[in-house]
């Protein structure tokens, strides 16, 4: 148990292939169960066997927290080096948009200050026709609301420690990632 009060869960083709390569760029451990748990601040990330391949972008990401810029290029270089590949995101924006080797979307954030408790995943991102009705549940279920606007409400354990739990309005609302009640 991590105490953020969720679990992010990866249908692939190949889960413990998958498992190893994200316990691999995160720097955390493996289960023999092939779940992969944090070394400090984190969600656990557990893998369920899928037949079918990606089709298009998932309703759920994860976005990876930078300390320093130099952190940001050597975290880039980990992962490019690992199999992930870039992402055509055609915009300036403050992230890398990339893929892990399955096709999962992830972003590698710039560095801000706001990340310094949640370990290498910054967050987890949902999305949502109503992110208000998407959070609540979680709420009910103990997180509480630490950043609400028209299009996002974010949430975090009572701990604060931890990725943010974030439902964004738009995007996809399906996929091959689900966001579970922790285990």
């Amino acid at each position: 148990m991590t105490g953020t009060g969720f679990t992010v869960e990866f249908a692939a083709p190949k889960p413990q292939r998958l498992a190893h390569w994200w316990a691999h760029v995160l720097r955390w451990t493996v289960g023999p169960d092939d779940v992969v748990r944090p070394t400090g601040p984190g969600v656990e990330l557990r893998f369920a066997a899928s037949e079918a391949d990606k089709a298009g972008k998932n309703a759920v990401h994860l976005e990876l927290r930078s300390e320093s810029y130099e952190h940001q290029r050597d975290t880039l270089l980990r992962l490019f080096n690992a199999g992930a590949r870039f992402t055509d995101e055609g915009e300036d924006v403050p992230y890398q948009e990339m893929t892990d080797p399955a096709g999962n979307e992830l972003r590698l954030l710039e560095p801000r200050q706001s990340d310094v408790d949640t370990g290498p995943v910054a967050s987890v991102v949902v999305g949502s026709s109503d992110p208000s009705a998407d959070s609540a549940r979680w709420v009910s279920a103990g997180l509480q609301v630490v950043r609400r606007d028209p299009a996002l409400i974010a949430l975090h354990s009572t701990a604060r420690t931890g990725p943010y739990l974030e439902f964004k309005l738009g995007g996809p609302t399906t996929g091959m990632l689900r966001v579970l009640p922790e285990l």
